[in-house]
């Protein structure tokens, strides 16, 4: 008996540390709201990664299996111009993938959000101190406007269109993704930022949901945001547990040297 239940609480003890150790939050602003659909960086937030997953509906009617994945990983903020024309850059490399399925084939052609500062530039000029993508990326296109299908405005969206509501030929089809790098740029210093409204375009959908057969249809998808768990702190749940074990497992031993 004296052998049985240090290992019972082992096991207990492994549990918890894997779970208070990657799930510990973070020393940074990065937070994400309640309703999962806005996060918050900060400065101290460089190389912070989080997920943001859409759903697919066309003709506002959900449609099971039209789905997107997008992966954000924070640049950090950086200064440009000086005085009063300074404005302040914040640097995305963004991956996105089409993970539509269940019969749905589908292109995700443009990616968009919101922004809790007034964006400069969108659409304009690929300038220094402008919101711009940067060339040899999935998407050669920011610009300003709405989606389709009753989702509305966004500050800004990432096409290959000359708008957000068409695609042109640009995005990912099923099983596919790609990479591109965004910059948004506002007016003075700025070491906090909101990003929400996530939304995504479809186009290109074929196949049938809920007895609906879909042939070249276009729809949207809005995004729910997820904290991504770092490797430095899944490495330190692994190392935390092993010393663990090894201190109760010292323990049990004496235990029963001692019966």
């Amino acid at each position: 008996m004296l052998f049985k239940q240090p290992i019972t609480v082992l096991s207990a003890l492994a549990t918890v540390a894997v779970t208070s150790v990657a799930f510990a939050p973070s020393a940074s602003a990065f937070i994400v709201s309640s309703n999962d659909t806005k996060v918050t960086l900060d400065a101290n937030d460089v190389n912070q990664v989080f997920d943001v997953y859409f759903d697919g509906n066309v003709n506002t009617q959900n449609v099971n299996g039209l789905s997107s994945l997008a992966t954000f990983k924070f640049l950090g903020f950086s200064t440009v111009g000086t005085g009063a024309n300074t404005k302040t850059e914040a640097k995305f490399n963004i991956k996105l993938s089409n993970t539509s399925g269940s019969g749905i084939t589908s292109r995700t052609s443009a990616l968009g959000f919101d922004t809790n500062y007034n964006l400069l530039g969108v659409g304009n000029t690929n300038t220094s101190g402008s919101t711009r993508v940067q060339s040899g990326g999935l998407f050669s296109n920011d610009r300003g406007g709405s989606f389709p299908n009753q989702f509305g405005n966004v500050d800004v969206c990432f096409t290959n269109g000359n708008n957000c509501q068409g695609g042109a030929s640009g995005g990912v089809f099923n099983g596919n993704s790609g990479n591109f790098t965004a910059i948004l740029a506002f007016n003075g210093i700025i070491n906090s930022l909101d990003l929400d409204n996530f939304g995504v375009r479809y186009q290109s959908i074929d196949g049938s949901s809920n007895n609906v057969t879909f042939n070249g249809a276009s729809g949207t998808g809005r995004g729910k945001v997820r904290r991504k768990v770092s490797e430095p702190a899944t490495i330190a749940a692994i190392g935390f547990v092993a010393i663990s074990a090894f201190g109760l497992r010292k323990k049990n031993n004496k235990l029963v040297s001692q019966s």
